[in-house]
């Protein structure tokens, strides 16, 4: 049951929230941005690593052609698991302390699969990882969301997809000295996400405090005052002049249910179904184009060292396109920039299908890349549009649950490589990119940069 707290509270919820959203960018120091771009950086970087050593897991576990699919199905099968159940549950814990329960368990997998014996344990042990991995990732983008002002919420989740592009593109550089250690250079590999343990002890004050707007529907407002005062004393010595005055803001519904129960019901029951369905099939082409790329642009007339040279080339994007969104994320609505970009999608797949030469294989490829990472405005739209009390739980439904996506793509791309080769699979994703394009044309929220979290979830 969603309730109104008595009238006082009410005054003090819509208060902690309005002195939030008037902070001007400097507020939140440094540390929120360490803590939380490293979490994204350990949760990327082993979500990259098994694709690294896959060659070396295949010599040591004599895999073979189906095997190879066991672990990784496994890990996102984790993801889902994972982020859904330690999502929700950070609505009730809270958003630190469970933080620090998802990076240990993400810390714990890196260590246990590098332990790994045989393929039971090594599927295992990247379950475990898994489990880290998908909360991890929704549990970053929603306290970001919810430490940010209004204005610099988008800003400030896409500095940790930069952190991610990093550990994304980084991995495999990690890996090549790793790998030259001999037989157990894989074993370190996995072994480097240990150090988000270390990570966990960090979540903790004065490095990242507890969201202010999580606190104040909990009963804990003089907590939720104290992290402000602390945030307003950080930035009123760099201004020349006093704070902006506080804006009034709706007051937000506190809830004596489990979380997930208000995302199936009025007016959230629509924003949930739509941001499964969406960020599914997104997954499908996602991971059915990163996890197929080198050898579907080698598939494209090219030998198997140049499909793997265009990749690396047209990977060339991921940075500069999560670095140019920045330019726009604040200034233009979220929800045209993701249709722009899936817009670049159905372009840049249509290029790849029709692509005559080298040279508009690197132009379709490169034109994809940049718009991966630019994809963490995606991220930021979907913890906004949720209500405080269950925003961890939506996001673990729209990002996490929505990985069934990529457990189906690889059935999906070796069924239509079968039948139609690699220009049938850039049709298909293409077709996909298009879908999810008029899902945000005409299901998606308008108006939603800018605005109070407050009044997105009225």
């Amino acid at each position: 049951m969603d309730v109104f707290p008595p009238e006082s509270s009410t005054k003090t919820v819509s208060d902690i929230n309005g002195r939030l959203d008037r902070l001007p960018r400097g507020s939140l120091g440094f540390g929120p941005f360490i803590v939380l771009g490293l979490a994204f950086f350990f949760a990327y970087y082993d979500i990259t690593i098994i694709g690294v050593t896959l060659p070396n897991l295949i010599t040591k576990f004599h895999l073979n052609g189906s095997q190879i699919a066991i672990p990784v199905s496994a890990n996102l099968i984790g993801y889902m698991v994972g982020s859904y159940v330690l999502g929700s549950l950070a609505d009730v814990w809270g958003r630190r302390r469970s933080l620090q329960v998802t990076l240990l368990v993400l810390g714990l997998g890196g260590i246990l699969t590098a332990l790994s014996w045989n393929l039971g344990s090594l599927s295992l042990f990247r379950f475990i990882t898994g489990l880290g991995i998908g909360a991890v990732i929704s549990l970053a983008s929603t306290i970001m969301t919810e430490l940010s002002p209004s204005k610099l919420r988008g800003r400030n989740v896409q500095y940790q997809m930069i952190w991610g592009g990093i550990g994304l593109a980084g991995a495999p550089f990690a890996a090549i000295p790793l790998l030259q250690l001999g037989s157990y250079g894989w074993r370190v590999a996995f072994g480097v996400a240990a150090l988000a343990i270390v990570l966990a002890f960090f979540c903790r004050d004065p490095w990242l405090p507890e969201s202010p707007r999580w606190l104040v529907l909990h009963g804990q407002p003089e907590e939720a005052a104290r992290i402000l005062t602390a945030m307003e004393n950080r930035i009123t010595h760099r201004l020349n002049g006093p704070l902006p005055e506080v804006p009034v803001v709706p007051p937000e519904t506190s809830s004596s249910t489990f979380p997930t129960a208000a995302l199936f019901r009025s007016p959230y029951l629509g924003r949930t179904l739509f941001v499964f369905f969406w960020w599914g099939i997104a997954y499908v082409m996602l991971y059915g184009y990163l996890a197929y790329e080198p050898y579907l642009l080698g598939k494209m007339g090219l030998s198997p060292a140049h499909g793997l040279l265009y990749t690396a080339l047209g990977d060339t994007g991921i940075p500069i396109g999560a670095a140019l969104v920045l330019l726009v994320v604040e200034r233009v609505q979220r929800r045209a920039i993701i249709m722009t970009l899936w817009a670049l999608y159905v372009i840049s797949f249509i290029i790849l299908a029709t692509s005559f030469n080298g040279f508009t294989v690197f132009l379709g490829a490169f034109l994809v890349s940049l718009s991966i990472l630019a994809n963490g405005v995606s991220y930021t739209y979907t913890t906004e549009i949720f209500p405080t009390r269950a925003r961890a739980s939506a996001i673990s439904i729209g990002d996490g649950l929505g990985h069934i996506g990529g457990v189906i793509a690889p059935f999906v791309v070796l069924t239509v490589l079968a039948m139609s080769g690699a220009r049938g699979v850039f049709w298909i994703f293409a077709i996909l990119s298009l879908v999810d394009f008029l899902m945000m044309a005409i299901l998606g929220l308008r108006h939603t940069t800018g605005e109070h979290l407050t009044k997105l979830a009225s």
